[in-house]
């Protein structure tokens, strides 16, 4: 699981960042966060999830969500082992890898981790989706796991940049398809994400696209305002589309991020 991970180093190394990336894409898409985050001292680790970019697997599908877990748990052990002892990591997630890491932090109460991000975290869709469809996924499931559909996911969609659009058109590693299989396992991940919140225990940074077109903001700031949680901070952008590190705004985003893990790093 290791091989997958990328890790760009900083000179400084006075901490860590695990990211993990969305649906359809791949941790080269980060590469421009992670440098932000090197030249600030952090050292940056970040892989391809199971049926994402390079990894093994079939494409856009997985057998349980939880398949995504030992991965990440895989990268920050990494990270753990390459710094000093008693140096912060931090788990940053975006969209789908936001509930990625929503669903690690409370599977393992944040054991090893000294903070969670999350970039317009998947933990409510932005239109509903019909019963109907919900129940036809149940039995397709049955029949046809690895029955694949579109994600319905545009360049336009998820961000106002048109280089970036650009970009996410032409990339040969973003796979636009999900499997029933995959469907169903984020639906129910949802779910357990907001069953379980009593079980995320660290401090906690969530930048929402106030203007997002596939996750609701009104409610990962609802998820966010019932935490029971001391040390929770919700930035909200007006305007901004889903991906929010990829947006014309990208420095302000950048800049709110990197304030955060000064406050709670060494």
């Amino acid at each position: 699981m290791e091989k997958q991970a990328h890790v760009w180093h900083s000179s400084a190394g006075i901490g860590a960042v695990v990211i993990v990336h969305g649906t359809g894409e791949h941790h080269g898409r980060y590469e421009h966060v992670a440098r932000f985050l090197n030249d600030r001292g952090f050292h940056v680790w970040a892989g391809d999830l199971p049926g994402w970019g390079r990894s093994a697997g079939l494409k856009g599908h997985i057998e349980s969500f939880d398949d995504y877990l030992p991965p990440v748990a895989a990268w920050i052990a990494a990270a753990r082992r390459e710094l000093p002892e008693g140096s912060p990591v931090f788990l940053l997630g975006h969209s789908m890898g936001g509930l990625v890491a929503v669903r690690f932090v409370q599977r393992f109460q944040g054991e090893g981790l000294d903070g969670l991000v999350l970039s317009s975290p998947c933990l409510r869709l932005k239109m509903a989706v019909p019963r109907w469809k919900t129940e036809l996924a149940v039995l397709l499931d049955r029949l046809w796991p690895r029955l694949q559909m579109a994600n319905g996911i545009a360049p336009e969609m998820v961000t106002r940049d048109a280089m970036m659009q650009e970009r996410y058109g032409a990339d040969p590693y973003v796979y636009r398809k999900v499997s029933v299989r995959w469907y169903n396992g984020l639906m129910k991940a949802m779910e357990q994400a907001w069953q379980e919140m009593q079980n995320i225990r660290i401090p906690l940074l969530v930048l929402q696209a106030g203007d997002d077109q596939l996750i609701d903001p009104a409610g990962v700031a609802r998820f966010v305002e019932e935490l029971s949680l001391p040390d929770k901070t919700y930035i909200e952008y007006p305007g901004l589309y889903h991906e929010v590190f990829n947006e014309p705004e990208r420095e302000r985003v950048l800049a709110d991020l990197a304030a955060w893990l000064e406050k709670h790093g060494p």
